[in-house]
């Protein structure tokens, strides 16, 4: 008898729609990096028509209003009739110029001519390998950070730090590569106990004792100006920390752990904002991506580790990694890694 079609159990799941989107993700990266490149979302910070938009960027018109219908169907344009604005609530991150403007936006535009050469690379590599990438941080970059942490990862990194048992105990307290300070001056307003040293270039700490001075804690946390891989941080902490400033290699970070060590106190703690890999090599998605990424160019900006290498590189510098805590509610996988400098027997 003939399979009634209606009722036809299917033979396996169908995972194709799971592949199209991973496919189709190009399509829809390469829509929006392109609008943001021509400047689309500067020229739609109020509302326009498709026709505005075509004559002011040079466009052709009936191209550009389905270039903006594809753009409001990805929810980043608002349309009302004919006409088309950035939406409120993404306004602040995409048009320049904003306060919370994405700036790394333009280092992913950047970035597609790298990732359209990956056949290329996979076989050939970059024949580049430059190592360690340098940030150059002015006043301007440094109060953008800033902004951008409070718009959740600074609550939930103090949070999660502030809730270790050793955190009440703790009185001095040394912040590197602190730049604006707010971590180091949230941990204090926390622990009305604890006095706190940010340690950062020079050029940085200027800014980061006028945040000092904006939240009035100048009595209890104060900076240190110079290069904490060849200065000197003094010694005497109970609790080290340090939010993402570090990304060298390995022998950059054997180096930075024993700054550490020779900072703290015997049982004192080692606290990083990190991102790290999974030991199996599964997850984090995105940090894989970067990890793939900087293996192939050799840019060095992360040297991305697993929990297990970055604890080996701990050993090596004297310290004992002690957890590695996902921090919640964050875009990107941030992990809070603790190690501690042992107690002499």
């Amino acid at each position: 008898m003939t399979k009634r079609l209606a009722t036809h159990e299917p033979p396996i799941e169908d995972c194709s729609s799971f592949l199209r989107d991973i496919c189709t993700g190009f399509e829809t990266s390469q829509i929006f990096m392109t609008a943001h490149e021509m400047g689309v979302f500067n020229q739609l910070a109020e509302e326009q028509t498709a026709d505005t938009v075509a004559e002011a960027l040079s466009m052709i018109p009936w191209v550009t209003a389905k270039l903006l219908d594809v753009l409001a169907a990805m929810d980043l344009l608002d349309k009302h009739g004919d006409a088309y604005v950035v939406k409120p609530t993404l306004k602040p991150f995409l048009v320049e110029g904003e306060p919370y403007y994405a700036r790394y936006l333009t280092f992913t535009r950047e970035s597609r001519d790298q990732w359209m050469d990956l056949p290329n690379l996979l076989k050939n590599g970059s024949g580049k390998k430059t190592g360690t990438h340098k940030h150059d941080y002015d006043r301007a970059s440094i109060e953008w950070i800033a902004r951008g942490c409070l718009l959740g990862r600074l609550q939930s990194t103090l949070q999660t730090v502030c809730a270790l048992p050793e955190f009440p105990a703790a009185r001095h307290l040394i912040d590197f590569g602190g730049g604006h300070g707010l971590f180091g001056i949230g941990m204090a307003q926390e622990n009305p106990d604890l006095e706190v040293k940010i340690f950062d270039q020079p050029g940085i700490t200027e800014v980061t004792e006028d945040f000092i001075r904006d939240y009035g804690i100048e009595d209890r946390v104060t900076t240190i100006t110079g290069d904490y891989l060849t200065d000197d941080p003094g010694t005497g902490y109970d609790i080290a920390f340090e939010a993402c400033s570090f990304g060298g290699n390995p022998e950059e970070a054997i180096k930075f752990y024993k700054k550490v060590f020779g900072c703290l106190n015997e049982g004192g703690l080692f606290v990083t904002q990190t991102f790290t890999l999974d030991d199996d090599r599964t997850q984090p998605l995105s940090s894989l991506i970067w990890d793939l990424k900087e293996s192939l160019t050799g840019d060095g900006h992360m040297n991305m580790k697993t929990n297990a290498e970055l604890f080996t590189l701990f050993e090596e510098a004297g310290l004992r990694g002690e957890q590695v805590i996902t921090i919640p509610g964050l875009s990107m996988p941030m992990r809070i890694v603790t190690a501690r400098k042992p107690v002499k027997s």
